[in-house]
């Protein structure tokens, strides 16, 4: 039995350093391990500046082969990259089945466009983002990871187009936290309010930038943005690119973590900042209760995001209170082994 992963975004799309991405422990990087265990010939192939062929050697799964290709459109955006290596190497590949890791890179495009439509070929698809793409309907499984998505594959309602997804092509997909680094610590509370993502047009932070009117505010991250976004809102502190491993400190200094955007289902951020103890706020317009579940932090509006989090931030009981309550929910939820039933699901569809 033969898996072979495909991240669709190259591994330099939000981290610059290849060696700080291959440091990174995440459910990308476990699926492939958990499966090496049960003796699956197993590889994960993605993207980068340079090629790279390496050993994965994350504490407590097995190793497996990574593969990392040079795109063949270097100056393209990221998210449109491709490369034809990667495709050469597919089209010979006797892989019974291909994962790819989200809806809509340009790798992934490019590999079902020129390998697996016209090879008929297996795939499965990991849906971190977007929900929907033109190979969505074309996967014979897919990983939602949230109620909301799954919703909207199987009712598709004023989208005539398109086709629903019957609950029986799809399984949850939880998210993998290295909960023993992100985890609570002692700190000094700098910031009442954090928030982590890149710097990019597609991400909104007017609401970060009025809670900053009352509150100490910070952001984590980098992206082609950040000069304008420092100019544009001078009275947030704008830490940076901050390395994956040094995530947890920072977060640490903060009461109260706020995701702002807009486009996202159940961003990683999230459950992170909940395994170190935070308490989280998100606007419920694609983010529901099993993301954030209302013990362990707010769902809010533009009406009343503003009150509540100034409400919670002058309650130290409850803010005791919802970050143990999530770190707890992390712990349960999003541990190092919580993609291992999807594992078992995919072995399944090899048979």
């Amino acid at each position: 039995m033969r898996i072979v992963f495909v991240l669709t975004y190259p591994t330099h799309h939000g981290i610059a350093d290849p060696g700080e991405w291959l440091r990174w422990d995440n459910r990308d990087r476990r699926m492939p391990g958990i499966l090496a265990e049960q003796d699956v010939d197993v590889e994960l192939w993605g993207l980068a500046r340079a090629p790279l062929d390496t050993l994965s050697a994350l504490p407590g799964v097995a190793p497996y082969p990574i593969r990392l290709f040079a795109p063949s459109n270097p100056q393209a955006r990221t998210r449109d990259q491709r490369s034809d290596t990667m495709v050469a190497a597919a089209t010979v590949d006797a892989a019974d089945l291909f994962v790819l890791i989200g809806s809509n890179g340009g790798a992934g495009f490019d590999l079902f466009d020129r390998v697996l439509r016209p090879g008929r070929r297996r795939f499965a698809l990991v849906i971190g983002g977007d929900y929907w793409s033109r190979i969505v309907p074309h996967a014979d499984l897919l990983f939602p990871e949230s109620a909301v998505q799954e919703t909207l594959l199987t009712t598709p309602g004023w989208r005539f187009w398109r086709r629903a997804i019957p609950g029986s092509g799809m399984q949850r997909l939880p998210k993998t936290i290295d909960t023993a680094r992100f985890a609570p610590v002692e700190a000094e509370k700098r910031y009442d309010v954090i928030a982590t993502s890149r710097l990019t047009r597609y991400k909104k932070f007017d609401e970060i930038a009025a809670l900053g009117r009352q509150h100490r505010v910070a952001v984590i991250g980098d992206g082609p943005q950040a000069g304008k976004l420092k100019a544009r809102f001078p009275w947030v502190d704008w830490l940076g690119h901050v390395p994956n491993g040094q995530v947890p400190a920072m977060l640490a200094q903060a009461r109260l973590f706020f995701h702002a955007g807009r486009r996202d289902y159940f961003p990683r951020a999230i459950p992170e900042a909940m395994a170190c103890g935070l308490p989280v706020a998100a606007f419920d317009d694609r983010i529901g209760p099993d993301v954030i579940p209302p013990a362990c932090g707010l769902l809010v509006r533009d009406a009343d995001y503003a009150a509540k989090v100034a409400a919670l931030l002058a309650d130290p009981g409850a803010l005791a209170a919802m970050g143990a309550a999530a770190r707890a929910h992390v712990v349960a939820t999003h541990g190092a082994r919580s993609s291992e039933a999807a594992c078992a699901r995919l072995m399944e569809l090899c048979r």
